[in-house]
């Protein structure tokens, strides 16, 4: 047998080999080896996917120098979801959640430091070295698009003049205007989203995929992990208005597949719930960002080297 046969030969029974390991993985999730054994498995599934789609991994943008003058060394991009009165938090330790009373003095430390609330395209541009983003920038997002952000958020961010991002789920807006009360959830509709688009942008977090409806390597993942589903959502989305190039990740869930069908899609921009900074050089597919939660010093949060000293 000649030596490219052999190869073939081996390869192939490495693949079965792998595949019948991903059954037993799949059907006996629970174990250490099993788990590695289905973790192997899907990074070879994106590194297949990669070598056939190979613009999949070329950057959005040519590279170009992202040294700007008078431009800010990184931006922090804080990230919210739920805010109610402190006596209202039924589940004080969901750092989903977070009291009004601590949302209106992270707001009132902003003001008072002179931050200034920066726009999508504003970041997007930064991110590119396209544009300048001076010192003091801030960017702050909701995701899911509770009324409460609508309620207690909108008339802070009127009183100090911010500016504000919400990422939000297709199918939990609402055709009429609900009853708010504060104890219980509710989502915002589309009589709000006009009303307060002064102040809020609205960008997708999916129309009907941020819910845990994959499985994989015993894992459950939001809807979003099975590709086949995204391109579908994307359209709905759309056809309810929600049409921009920006994007958050549910539950902060991203891989190879996923970032091109959103970049296929006419996605420039997304994030994630990784911890960090958004500076010159970005990855626009997985901007970080910085969760607040009632027990955030907001300071500390932007100056992490303080902690240090």
């Amino acid at each position: 047998m000649s030596r490219s046969k052999k190869y073939i030969a081996a390869s192939l029974l490495s693949f079965v080999l792998l595949i019948a390991a991903y059954a037993t993985a799949v059907a006996h999730p629970g174990t250490v080896v099993t788990k590695k054994i289905c973790t192997s498995w899907e990074l070879a599934k994106n590194r297949a996917f990669i070598m056939t789609h190979k613009q999949a991994n070329q950057p959005l943008l040519d590279s170009k120098a992202l040294t700007l003058a008078d431009n800010a060394d990184r931006v922090p991009v804080l990230m919210y979801h739920y805010i109610a009165p402190k006596a209202d938090i039924s589940e004080p330790d969901n750092n989903s959640m977070i009291d009004l009373e601590s949302f209106e003095q992270g707001m009132i430390y902003l003001h008072t430091n002179g931050y200034k609330t920066a726009t999508m395209e504003q970041l997007e541009k930064y991110i590119n070295g396209e544009g300048v983003l001076p010192d003091k920038s801030v960017v702050i997002t909701f995701d899911d698009g509770y009324q409460n952000n609508i309620i207690y958020a909108y008339p802070i961010f009127k009183k100090y003049g911010f500016h504000a991002t919400m990422f939000v789920v297709g199918t939990h807006i609402q055709q009429k205007t609900a009853s708010f009360d504060s104890k219980k959830t509710s989502f915002l509709s589309t009589e709000e989203m006009n009303a307060s688009s002064d102040v809020f942008e609205f960008h997708s977090h999916t129309y009907d995929l941020h819910k845990k409806g994959t499985a994989v390597c015993g894992i459950a993942y939001s809807s979003l992990a099975d590709a086949s589903l995204i391109t579908n959502d994307i359209h709905k989305i759309k056809e309810l208005g929600i049409d921009s190039p920006y994007f958050a990740y549910p539950y902060g869930e991203a891989n190879t597949q996923i970032i091109y069908k959103l970049r296929e899609n006419g996605y420039r921009m997304a994030f994630s719930v990784r911890s960090g900074f958004a500076e010159p050089g970005t990855d626009p597919m997985m901007v970080p960002r910085l969760t607040v939660t009632s027990s955030t010093d907001m300071h500390t949060l932007l100056h992490p080297e303080a902690s240090l000293n």
